[in-house]
């Protein structure tokens, strides 16, 4: 018999691409990132985005049509909600306590004034919203990041975020605590939601990044990027390539005039 905790993963894997698409604005594309299995990764990019267009974009468009916008952002608002303890123990492990406190007082106050989460009450309140995992914290702990790779089924990945993507659904303090409940079923629903939700939340996003001419080196760039701005908190330091394009464009300005 098929084990809640493997459902569960496989359902979580129906994330797929979709990580690609949470950076916001426009990408500087860097078509020189370290990614020595281009060969293999584009096969499985086109893999995930076959079986994107034609299993999960049916369903995503599905619910949007039939789901009520309050209900449908309240829903999304809940599933956010029940990442949070664990962003605040990410916080904690990384040492950002003032961050952590900030969290708890989100989550409290969601989760109590704002109906489980069903409304972002925190947000009307000056308390925004920031994200951290496993990854990040990996990141903050030192450990190097391995060349970019993509994952059938889940999307692009390094090893620092893929070891943590498996923690988050093996060691999130919402899940151990339905299982121990016995509510191990109600778990694998929540599952399944926060999948969909992700789904559609990207659905515009995606269907944009695959009318670019070259839809991988920009998922590429967009995930990379937006891992970095994460890991920085949202202030990423300039790297060598970013300094010498701006120097580039110092020059052509003192030039022109």
């Amino acid at each position: 018999m098929i084990s809640t905790k493997f459902l569960r993963t496989c359902l979580a894997a129906t994330l797929l691409i979709a990580t690609t698409a949470c950076a916001s604005g426009s990408a500087n594309i860097d078509t020189d990132t370290r990614d020595p299995y281009e060969g293999l990764n584009r096969k499985i990019f086109a893999f995930n985005k076959t079986f994107d267009r034609n299993i999960l974009r049916p369903i995503s468009s599905a619910y949007k049509f039939v789901m009520p916008d309050p209900l449908e952002d309240g829903i999304s608002n809940a599933m956010r909600n029940l990442r949070e303890p664990w962003v605040f123990i990410n916080d904690i492990l990384q040492l950002k306590l003032k961050r952590a406190l900030t969290t708890l007082t989100r989550f409290t106050l969601n989760s109590t004034v704002g109906a489980a989460g069903l409304f972002k009450v925190s947000d009307g309140m000056d308390i925004p919203y920031h994200s951290e995992d496993l990854g990040q914290t990996f990141a903050v702990w030192g450990i190097k990041e391995s060349p970019y790779f993509i994952i059938p089924f889940v999307g692009p990945s390094t090893n620092r975020d893929f070891v943590g993507f498996a923690g988050y659904f093996f060691l999130d303090p919402v899940t151990i605590t339905l299982n121990n409940e016995g509510q191990s079923d109600l778990s694998l629903i929540r599952t399944g939601v926060d999948a969909l939700d992700t789904r559609v939340r990207l659905h515009d996003s995606l269907d944009d990044l695959y009318k670019e001419d070259d839809p991988y080196v920009v998922m590429r760039s967009l995930y990379l990027q937006n891992r970095r701005f994460e890991i920085y908190d949202g202030d990423p330091p300039a790297d060598e390539a970013e300094e010498d394009f701006f120097d580039d464009l110092e020059e052509e300005d003192e030039g022109g005039n």
